[in-house]
């Protein structure tokens, strides 16, 4: 159910979700991408971003959005902003199902080959771990070539592999298909690019805190599964994947066009071209996307990444308490059936009790209304009107503490003759405590590092499907060995020792911030790129011409554009 979060955009695309808010999509259209070299990459990043601007925001021949321009993603009206965003995220709320939708299916499975249940499960891990994989190539080919022509071909794909996993002889080819079609699912994770590709950052809160319920759809897998493998069998788990992909591809294709800033200018620039026979029309993103070598993709979205798991601590801390939060609600696959067998319930009805945790999620998802609150107060306070990263932590300090609470909750009611809607109602605290760390990590880290959350993000959504993936496999044995009680007890042990890092962050993140060279070096990109739009300010009052309003503006939406969409 990944994610930033990655991010979106090469920033959140990579991230599952990694649920980003503040970033713009225009930034890579705006400012080139960073420098892969090895040394000093971060201040060659600034130069050339800055140089760049300078360089080409007065060329005429440089095409760019017209004021209240209405091919602009972002001046679409409200509802059609809505529906896109609506049908961008189903497809990820589907491919979140298919990640656990097979849950149900992994004991027939193994009764099926003769093998053991830990063996079939291996077919559920695979497919996170494509989900970790995916984003790599996903999240570059959509930055370059368009979020609309990348979801189609990915989508497409996801559905195909659900004919040789449904029609499986053994249990080799459900690993190797499973695999595949998490790693092209990857590519739905670049629907909250698209939500901020449609808003700008004051907006875009709602639209994220969308896409994370979507990412959190998983919980619908065994719903679904739990019925179809109790009625038809495990094979038309997949077969009812297939299908609802095939018609959710439709829909999208025919209702969602492209959003992405810099290949919607691509192609007007391409027309210029053709129409005035005039080779000089360009765009930012064109140069930008001539910079994006095999290698030079290659250090920015495997290199760094894992440099800044292993070196900044914000990023390795709330990667390891995301990874945490996104494996157990994978393993609770393996203990809700075993805890609500106990009370005589079928496959069907198992799978109905996950409904709880989805419960859970819609309220947390409501609760982000006190915290958007709690973020403006706190911005007023400070001397340039802004909330600051840490200020988002705070509904993260009651989450966090309900983390491990509310697996204790689980852990001691889920069993007769405790009422069976006990431990549902352990589940859906689960959720709220979930859903708020799944969202609040992706929102701190792109605040804290900004051009460089695509890095921070790609870390912590692989490190959370990897963490998913490997619980996934470990669930089934340390059930049967400690029993459903302690099983889920030494969850909420291990939530309980992780449940300190957003109070720990919250007093100690601005301290923990200025050690970092990344954190650093952005304070000086924001300098200059602060001092730049001032200069552009200053010479659109120096010329005082109305007529030239409109591009003015252009000009300064295209200088004040959030750089934290490059990493």
């Amino acid at each position: 159910m990944a994610a930033p979060h990655d991010s979106p955009l090469r920033d959140v695309e990579s991230q599952s979700i990694d649920t980003h808010v503040g970033l713009d999509p225009d930034a890579s259209e705006h400012v080139p991408s960073d420098s892969h070299d090895n040394e000093a990459p971060q201040t060659r990043a600034a130069e050339e971003q800055v140089q760049v601007t300078k360089n080409d925001i007065d060329d005429p021949f440089c095409v760019n959005f017209e004021h209240n321009d209405p091919h602009d993603p972002r001046m679409y009206p409200t509802w059609r902003k809505i529906q896109i965003c609506l049908v961008t995220t189903a497809q990820l709320m589907w491919v979140t199902v298919i990640s656990s939708i097979y849950s149900f299916g992994a004991h027939p499975v193994a009764e099926e080959f003769g093998i053991s249940d830990t063996k079939a499960r291996i077919a559920a891990a695979v497919f996170l771990f494509g989900l970790g994989i995916g984003p790599v190539v996903a999240a570059p080919l959509s930055e370059d070539f368009g979020r609309v022509p990348v979801m189609v071909v990915a989508m497409a794909l996801v559905g195909i592999t659900q004919i040789p996993c449904a029609l499986a002889p053994n249990i080799a080819v459900l690993i190797v298909f499973r695999f595949l079609g998490g790693v092209f699912g990857a590519a739905s994770y670049n629907a909250v690019g698209t939500v901020s590709d449609l808003w700008g950052p004051d907006e875009q809160g709602w639209g994220v805190n969308t896409f994370t319920i979507a990412a959190e759809a998983g919980t619908l897998g065994p719903v679904i599964g739990g019925y179809v493998v109790q009625y038809a069998g495990w094979r038309w788990t997949f077969g009812v994947s297939g299908i609802v992909t095939a018609f959710l591809l439709v829909v999208f294709f025919l209702t969602v066009p492209e959003t992405r800033a810099g290949v919607i200018l691509t192609r007007r620039a391409t027309m210029l071209r053709k129409q005035h026979n005039e080779p000089r029309y360009f765009t930012l993103h064109e140069k930008q996307r001539a910079q994006h070598t095999v290698s030079a993709l290659a250090k920015e979205m495997i290199g760094r990444p894992l440099f800044m798991l292993f070196t900044e601590p914000i990023v390795f801390w709330f990667a390891l308490f995301d990874g945490v939060n996104y494996a157990v609600i994978y393993i609770f696959l393996e203990a809700y059936p075993l805890v609500f067998e106990q009370y005589g319930f079928n496959l069907g009805q198992q799978g109905l009790t996950f409904l709880g945790l989805g419960v859970g999620f819609l309220i947390a998802f409501g609760l982000y209304y006190f915290q958007m609150k709690w973020e403006a107060h706190a911005g007023t306070r400070r001397p340039d009107g802004q909330p600051t990263p840490e200020d988002r932590l705070l509904w993260g300090i009651p989450g966090g503490f309900l983390f491990p609470i509310s697996l204790f909750f689980f852990a001691w009611t889920s069993y007769p003759p405790v009422p069976w809607i006990v431990p549902v109602i352990a589940g859906a605290t689960f959720g709220i405590s979930s859903h708020i760390l799944f969202l609040l990590v992706s929102d701190y880290t792109v605040n804290a590092y900004s051009i460089y959350a695509a890095s921070a993000i790609a870390a912590q959504s692989f490190l959370r499907e990897f963490l998913a993936g490997s619980f996934t496999l470990a669930a089934e044995p340390m059930y049967a060995r400690l029993g459903n009680q302690w099983a889920s007890t030494l969850l909420a042990f291990i939530g309980l020792i992780l449940s300190v890092i957003p109070v720990i962050f919250f007093k100690f993140g601005p301290i923990i911030r200025a050690r970092s060279s990344f954190a650093q070096e952005l304070q000086r990109v924001e300098q200059e790129q602060k001092e730049y739009r001032n200069k552009l300010a200053s010479r659109a009052t120096t010329l005082n011409e109305p007529a030239s309003a409109a591009g003015t503006a252009n000009k300064e939406k295209l200088a004040s554009t959030d750089p934290g969409q490059q990493a």
